[in-house]
């Protein structure tokens, strides 16, 4: 019988004193793109600190399933590991694992499975490749057309504009010749007709309209009328740009006019929270997301992987849909960047479904092809690892493991009304033809008649079972985020519910910030990471228990010298640390704290002159 761990909370309480820096960097980490994930490397050395070899990890909201990638790297660091193990003054215990992942969407529990349990990266990369260079001979003549010197070019991305009506003289103009300034490069934000000079914000120019066939519904559709302004492609090693001619849209008309889209699922958009009725106007179901060029490429792309053989196809799909979202449909976008004389062509914004006024239709096969590298490197991190990882589509409000079983969990649960993953994921999950089934998804979701104490009811569920399963000296390492005090209070109210405290906390150093950390209306920097172990006593909050701001902050003066430190955001993930660990409520929202950690900045400024 193997030795039970005994976790020796001092002896790891190093890794907790300083943050520890989450790189949103590396081929595990790009290899597919997942709202709030964490790097691999990171939770890697929390388990090999946690536990022994041999030990059983679980998570039960695994995502796209770094956990387990983190499970494969404790039996195979990489050189940062050792490095950075070695700077903190950490004892990690290097060697194989098992890890247990539990996912409720279908997404995550496809990516998991896909990534930590892969096929041969050399032989992958060879029926990527064949998979890629097939649809090209086939079917790249739809992405080329003539170049400024009328040679036959290869297009790389095309921009497509809105086309607005004037209000005034009902004129029908394109966002793009109407909202670019080309010298410099700028986005407009008022609207000027050049035939009657009317001007109004763009966001009250009504967008025009058309009635189309659709090819997958066989019925007439009201669609947002869209039209390609600009191709960017190369030829030979010549790249080049240009404003579309007429003949350029005759071309491509003729091209796809003879391509009947078939092999496209078809599949209604379960609309959620972060349906716009702008944006989204006509966008009911999966193709309309597309333009009929990227549609064809990407299904017979997708029914292609069926001809290689079967331990390969995931591999494979994987691969297609690492693309997929972020790449592939109209949620591709321009954006303009000081000192940049030309767009720079980006993908869809992470955790949203937000599709601009200039959506761009990029090269898919090209596109592909460039991620079969970062794939296959990814691959070849963790092939060799003797760490095993079991991923499990399933909610883990009731775990199946037996009691007492697990010695360590490290989770990242969704942040309550952070990200609609179920909404999200489904673009990818109707290539699956598996949708996630949202009835116990933890959220906050108004769509989904969630509110806080639905969302505090579901944790508590999933707390309950992992303090059935983990052993008694056993611990849970726990990465959250919310910049609401209600939402701290429902997960507090979970964990204490369930019979599990805070023992000690850190923050998780994401070197980048997510898009919706970087955009949100109320930032909070660095995520607080929770050290909490299994209790038998009765635990009730402080309520009358209050932290003065004042002291967090001097804390923070005196304690660290980088300017990162003494930010108001990284200061609320510390004052959330605080209440949590001495059992106090957390009183402020993030927008509230702020107001008062200026004052006292100022304070804090003057005394240390």
């Amino acid at each position: 019988m193997k030795k039970q761990h005994t976790l020796n909370i001092e002896e790891i309480k190093q890794l907790y004193n300083t943050p520890l820096p989450s790189s949103r960097s590396g081929a595990l980490y790009n290899a597919f793109s997942y709202p709030t994930k964490i790097s691999p490397e990171a939770i890697g050395m929390f388990i090999a600190c946690h536990t022994n070899v041999g030990d059983t990890v679980l998570d039960s909201f695994a995502g796209s399933g770094t956990t387990g990638l983190a499970t494969k790297l404790c039996d195979n660091p990489t050189p940062y590991m050792i490095e950075t193990a070695a700077k903190m003054q950490l004892n990690p215990k290097w060697g194989k694992r098992k890890a247990i992942l539990y996912e409720l969407s279908t997404l995550g529990a496809f990516v998991s499975e896909a990534m930590n349990n892969p096929p041969s990266s050399k032989e992958f990369a060879k029926y990527a490749k064949k998979l890629l260079d097939k649809a090209e001979k086939e079917l790249g003549y739809l992405y080329t057309t003539y170049d400024n010197k009328n040679n036959i070019g290869k297009i790389r991305h095309v921009i497509w504009s809105d086309v607005l009506i004037c209000p005034i003289c009902k004129k029908e103009l394109t966002f793009w010749q109407t909202a670019v300034q080309h010298t410099p490069l700028k986005i407009l934000s008022n609207f000027k007709c050049p035939y009657c000079k009317h001007t109004e914000a763009f966001s009250k120019i009504p967008r025009a309209t058309e009635d189309v066939m659709d090819e997958v519904l066989k019925i007439k559709h009201t669609i947002k009328k869209r039209v390609p302004v600009r191709i960017y492609g190369k030829t030979g090693k010549e790249t080049w740009y240009k404003d579309i001619t007429d003949s350029d849209i005759k071309s491509l008309e003729e091209k796809l006019e003879k391509i009947e889209l078939t092999d496209f699922p078809t599949f209604e958009l379960k609309w959620g929270d972060l349906y716009r009725k702008g944006y989204h106007q006509g966008i009911t179901h999966l193709h309309h997301l597309y333009t009929k060029r990227n549609a064809i490429i990407f299904a017979s792309l997708w029914k292609r992987i069926n001809l290689y053989p079967e331990k390969y196809q995931n591999a494979l799909k994987l691969l297609l849909l690492s693309y997929n979202a972020s790449h592939s449909t109209l949620m591709t976008r321009v954006v303009v960047k000081s000192n940049n004389n030309d767009f720079v062509i980006t993908g869809a914004q992470s955790g949203v479904l937000y599709i601009s006024s200039l959506p761009v239709e990029k090269n898919i096969i090209e596109g592909v092809r460039r991620k079969i590298k970062t794939l296959q490197q990814a691959f070849t991190l963790i092939e060799h690892s003797k760490s095993e990882v079991e991923v499990k589509n399933m909610s883990s409000t009731t775990l199946l493991e037996p009691t007492q079983s697990v010695d360590y969990v490290f989770t990242d649960p969704p942040f309550g009304d952070y990200i609609p993953y179920s909404e999200i994921n489904q673009i990818n999950e109707a290539w699956l033809g598996s949708i996630t089934d949202q009835t116990n998804e933890a959220i906050i979701n108004g769509s989904q008649n969630k509110g806080i104490s639905e969302y505090r009811d579901l944790m508590t569920c999933v707390f309950s079972e992992i303090n059935r399963v983990l052993k008694d000296n056993a611990a849970m390492s726990l990465v959250f985020h919310s910049a609401k005090a209600e939402i701290w209070k429902a997960l507090i109210e979970s964990y204490q519910n369930a019979s599990l405290k805070v023992c000690t906390s850190s923050i998780l150093n994401k070197v980048q910030g997510s898009f919706k950390q970087v955009t949100s209306t109320v930032k909070v920097q660095g995520d607080p990471l929770l050290l909490l172990v299994k209790t038998n006593e009765k635990i009730d909050i402080q309520k009358n228990g209050t932290l003065l701001i004042e002291d967090i902050i001097k804390k923070a003066f005196d304690e660290f010298t980088d300017i990162e430190e003494r930010k108001p955001e990284r200061i609320y993930s510390r004052y959330i640390n605080a209440c949590l660990e001495l059992g106090y409520p957390v009183k402020y929202d993030a927008n509230e704290f702020y107001d008062i950690v200026k004052l006292e900045l100022e304070k804090q400024i003057i005394s240390h002159l």
